[in-house]
């Protein structure tokens, strides 16, 4: 197979590695940038969009990737410190919050692909299959330099493994059953490299699953069950001096609404947040069937992408991607009705081109930089008898140069990036009339146009960042510093400025205004990090002032429905997009202990989030409450047929937030709440294959509790204590060696 070697203040190198049995070691000789750093490097790094060295990140892969696999991405990615999650209303899904921030504030970007979907609603979770991943990295703090606007207060990178070169077929098969809620699945990912076309490669992949309600300690959540399959395949050639590629994943995933989320009167809404369970939860069922109402998903990709090397020059990388994500969403109508009440196309065109070049040797220091720049254009089409997001189309564009010095013992990074982007708006006569009724539409922007209106804007930004990598202790490189200021700037999305409905998914009266602006943050992060044989230690701050903050709060009304808003889907909270000063600050620390020569080991975590507006020197809603992790494991140990053999007892301790803005809210932040959680696992080798096999339970005391950033709080409880039994085999069988007698 092909992998890219690089470790910091050392050149990157490309090449191949043969692959025997389920454990490979090769030793990598990497030519140093400085004269004074070794030489020689044993780490080899196989994901292309690596995060850079100066920006905190986590990263998950081997043995705990598998752990995680049939779950969704933020759920996989709850464990990581400073990492929160934004559980939805829908068959379980749910965003991941990066330090506070959620959805469009946070990138995810799969196999160097930005990923583009209906991420505007609450409950739209990114449609993204985490089984495609060998290595899911978060970069907490802003990115915006190299990913773009969106990547303000994070990034989400999925890495597939490469391709194989050596002539073999190699397999990864895998199932996964849970118990909360009941269901299970299956994968398969079956990879063919022919001997008779050296460097050439396919792979075919594919996952399905399928789970029933979802059940609290004392009720099922009616009609929560959900089932969804993914598919693909790539086809890929890779040399020295030329690599390229294509392939082709679909996404399909329908999803029930929880039947708790209606709300007949502003009474029985009070009587909600009052009780502790739903009105009329003595009926609800656990069961298989997706009811009314619910939304089905479509998510096409394709993409092309090649490498071409330059000698001496260095390289250049061009990508073109295609993705249309299809949405539709039902909600509870009378029965000679059929068909969805909402359609949702979403189409995006999106090209890369990258140059990386080669070392420059500038006296004591060496110089490697990208210098790239994108495109994509990008069209949406909403159909519905009500109003809630317009047509629309846009083009965004962008260059970028992040360069890197590296000296002895430190680095610097120094990035810019300039981002332009054009939005046309096309509002129906209903829409457009009742946003410039209360004076939501900007009027140097929007005209009345046919029988409705169109709004255009354009947005020029410019993002920068300069960071630093220090190991202040000679003797001692396992220590180091890293330390980044940011000045990041954010484009306003499409439901920011024109948002004006409510979905079946999104049981709230969402309101924007097209006369918001660009955020803009200014920030800066620092960490100190020692990565030793058997004992890491992390610890990082964060702080950033961000002028403009698209803040989206609850606006309680006046009137028959009060504190609701009167509509025709009945009353509903209204929640909308107000610009305001803000200010975020936190930190996180983690450490993973390993005693030498002893079977235990210690994890944990923890992490703090303040956010304040500035204009009235209240807390923002919405915050995550403090949290807190910590496991301890017991390591069997390894024979000739088993390894990473492991037990494992686990907590996690989220407090109660007690920062949050007085008479804002429709409900108090919900009580602290403690989970208690243990799993198991071993992996079994022989030459050609390795067997996997985890159980994990979760909430194993049957904790009742409700999370402050989830919408569902206002409505009904958590999940209760589950089990989730998971067994995979790999296998690699070459083609290229001479048969056995």
């Amino acid at each position: 197979m092909q992998v890219v070697a690089e470790v910091p203040e050392h050149t990157p190198t490309r090449l191949k590695v043969s692959l025997s049995g389920s454990t490979t070691t090769s030793r990598i000789e990497l030519e140093a940038l400085h004269p004074r750093h070794s030489g020689h490097v044993v780490a080899v790094n196989v994901h292309t969009e690596r995060p850079t060295g100066v920006s905190a990140s986590q990263s998950l892969a081997g043995a705990e990737l598998a752990r995680t696999r049939g779950q969704g991405l933020a759920d996989a990615l709850s464990g990581m410190s400073g990492v929160a999650t934004l559980r939805g209303t829908a068959g379980g899904m749910s965003k991941p919050m990066i330090r506070g921030h959620v959805g469009r504030r946070n990138l995810i970007i799969v196999d160097g692909i930005r990923h583009e979907g209906q991420d505007w609603g609450i409950d739209h979770a990114p449609e993204v299959d985490p089984n495609v991943a060998d290595r899911i990295t978060v970069v907490k703090g802003a990115g915006t330099t190299r990913f773009g606007a969106k990547a303000i207060g994070g990034v989400v990178l999925l890495d597939s493994r490469p391709l194989p070169q050596r002539p073999s077929v190699r397999s990864e098969i895998g199932t996964v059953g849970y118990s909360n809620p009941l269901g299970g699945g299956g994968s398969a990912r079956i990879d063919y490299a022919p001997a008779r076309a050296r460097g050439f490669a396919i792979r075919v992949e594919g996952n399905a699953s399928r789970h029933r309600a979802v059940v609290t300690p004392a009720y099922p959540l009616d009609n929560t069950g959900a089932s969804t399959w993914n598919a693909g395949t790539q086809l890929g050639y890779a040399s020295d001096a030329v690599d390229f590629g294509v392939g082709y994943r679909v996404m399909r995933a329908v999803g029930g609404i929880c039947t708790c989320l209606r709300i007949s009167s502003p009474e029985d809404f009070g009587k909600s947040l009052a009780r502790s369970r739903p009105i009329g939860a003595e009926l609800y069922r656990a069961d298989f069937e997706i009811e009314r109402a619910k939304q089905e998903i479509w998510h096409h990709l394709a993409f092309a992408r090649a490498r071409v090397g330059l000698g001496r020059a260095g390289e250049l990388h061009a990508l073109y991607s295609f993705q249309f994500n299809d949405r539709k969403e039902f909600d509870v109508v009378r029965k000679s009705v059929e068909g969805p009440q909402l359609t949702f196309g979403l189409a995006t065109h999106a090209a890369e081109v990258r140059y990386e070049h080669a070392r420059l040797q500038l006296g004591q220091w060496s110089m490697v930089g990208t210098l790239g720049s994108t495109f994509s254009h990008q069209t949406n089409r909403f159909t519905s008898s009500s109003t809630l997001i317009p047509d629309y189309r846009q083009s965004n564009w962008a260059i970028y140069d992040i360069e890197r010095f590296v000296h002895e013992r430190a680095e610097i990074e120094l990035g810019a990036r300039y981002e332009g982007l054009q939005r046309t708006a096309a509002l129906g006569e209903r829409d457009f009339l009742s946003q410039q009724a209360g004076g939501r539409l900007d009027p140097g922007a929007c005209r009345a146009s046919g029988d409705g209106g169109t709004c255009e804007r354009a947005f020029h930004t410019v993002s920068a960042t300069l960071g630093a990598l220090v190991r202040p202790v000679r003797r001692a490189p396992e220590f180091t510093w890293r330390t980044q200021l940011n000045s990041s700037a954010r484009i306003p999305s499409i439901d920011e400025q024109f948002m004006n409905g409510a979905a079946p998914s999104f049981p709230i009266l969402g309101v924007g205004s097209s006369k918001i602006g660009v955020e803009r943050s200014w920030g800066g992060e620092s960490t100190l990090q020692y990565d030793g044989d058997w004992l890491l230690v992390e610890a990082a701050g964060h702080a950033a002032y961000i002028d403009n903050y698209i803040y989206f709060v609850p606006q309680r009304q006046e009137g028959q429905c009060a504190p609701l808003s009167c509509t025709s889907r009945g009353p509903l909270p209204v929640f909308a997009f107000t610009p305001v000063d803000a200010f975020f600050g936190g930190g996180e620390v983690r450490f993973d202990l390993r005693a030498p020569r002893l079977p235990f080991g210690l994890a944990g975590s923890a992490s703090w989030v303040r956010a304040l507006d500035l204009q009235t020197n209240a807390p923002l809603a919405f915050i995550p409450a403090d949290r807190y992790w910590l496991a301890g494991r017991y390591y069997f140990p390894d024979t000739r047929v088993s390894g990473r053999g492991f037990i494992e007892l686990n907590t996690t301790i989220v407090a109660r937030q007690r920062r949050f803005p007085a008479d804002v809210d429709f409900s108090p932040p919900p009580p602290a709440y403690a989970l208690l959680g243990a799993g198991a696992g071993v992996e079994f080798m022989s030459e050609r294959r390795l067997f996997r096999l985890s159980l994990i339970g979760t909430n194993l005391l049957n904790t009742r509790y409700r999370d402050y950033t989830s919408l569902l709080r206002y409505f009904a409880d958590e999940a209760g204590w589950g089990l989730q039994l998971r067994f995979a085999v790999d296998f690699d069988v070459p083609l290229d060696e001479p048969a056995r007698r």
